[in-house]
């Protein structure tokens, strides 16, 4: 079993790793999206998946792939919280 947070919100990675922790679930990993990138990739999968935004699009929280820095922030700031 793993838990697979994928909002990319900060705080989150610590706040799950603080309950499973408190409920004797430690040995359970988290493996956090940490890094979502903006591109043209993820329109097959939104299609196929019936997941399309019904208004506006998520460029305002995915990541410019042309800003690998910003990506390794938040990476390491997801380990740090107890991203696995």
């Amino acid at each position: 079993d793993m838990v697979a947070p994928s909002a990319m919100m900060d705080g989150q990675v610590a706040a799950i790793r603080e309950m499973l922790d408190e409920n004797a679930l430690e040995d359970i990993p988290i493996m956090a999206y940490s890094a979502k990138y903006v591109s043209s990739f993820y329109g097959p999968f939104r299609e196929a998946a019936e997941s399309a935004p019904q208004f506006g699009d998520r460029k305002s929280y995915q990541m410019d792939p042309a800003n690998a820095d910003e990506a390794i922030r938040e990476i390491s700031m997801d380990v740090s919280e107890g991203a696995d």
